[in-house]
């Protein structure tokens, strides 16, 4: 399993008056030098950069740093290797550099791994809370996405094949979460994009989630063809308590 921790770009910087200390925390909890990060372009990386200043920051050194690109990770899933010292991922966001970072840690292809967050609301953010990752700034995880709703996540993860925003995906995503909402869960998209990123959902179709599971707070009346019976709830309650008992 991938130790992860994050912080919020916000959270490092707090308008340039938290960035040594918070730094520090960083290198604290990642270990010892050398340092490893990966940015989304080397292209991009720059000495105007974002990603160069926090990379400075958190390793003054240049001897004390090495900077990657996320693909180049990629190389990881090819050769069946682990990388074992401590890395730090600059600010993801696109949809396949945080597919990338997440069948890594799924794999547990990386040992620990930092994430600097470019904004809260980003969806590897998340990813992050899903995996029960520690908000560095705080000190705190997000608490872990219980087993009837691993359940469900897993029953829409078995429709995506043909995605999510129409079709059967659309119906058992909208399905799920009416039957869901009179036992505590309600129409969240964070809780529900939480549960599909949980049990390795991809990050393309977390979005088709997280626009439907909106509607269907705002009030929108969905069409949907019955996926599951009436009690499905119940049933896929039962499921993860033999689950949980085996």
């Amino acid at each position: 399993m991938t130790e992860l921790a994050y912080m919020t770009l916000p959270d490092w910087g707090q308008h340039g008056a938290a960035m040594v200390p918070q730094s520090a925390r960083i290198r604290e909890w990642l270990g010892a030098a050398p340092f490893l990060f990966a940015t989304a372009s080397q292209k991009q990386y720059n000495d105007a950069s974002l990603d160069r200043t926090i990379v400075e920051h958190i390793a003054p050194t240049a001897a004390d740093r090495t900077v990657v690109e996320i693909q180049r990770l990629h190389e990881l899933v090819r050769d069946d290797s682990v990388i074992s010292h401590p890395i730090t991922v600059l600010r993801p966001f696109d949809e396949a550099d945080c597919d990338l970072i997440a069948e890594l840690a799924h794999g547990a292809r990386l040992q620990k791994a930092f994430v600097i967050v470019h904004h809260e609301s980003h969806p590897i953010r998340v990813w992050l809370d899903a995996m029960g990752a520690t908000n560095l700034h705080s000190g705190t995880s997000v608490a872990p996405i219980t087993p009837v709703l691993r359940e469900a996540a897993e029953s829409i993860k078995a429709e995506d094949y043909n995605g999510l925003s129409s079709g059967r995906g659309k119906d058992a995503v909208v399905q799920l979460v009416r039957a869901f909402a009179p036992h505590g869960y309600p129409a969240d998209p964070a809780l529900w994009m939480r549960a599909y990123l949980s049990v390795g959902g991809s990050f393309r179709h977390a979005a088709q989630i997280s626009k439907l599971v909106t509607e269907v707070q705002r009030g929108v009346r969905h069409r949907v063809k019955p996926q599951y019976r009436d009690d499905i709830y119940d049933i896929l309650l039962a499921r993860s308590q033999e689950d949980d008992a085996a």
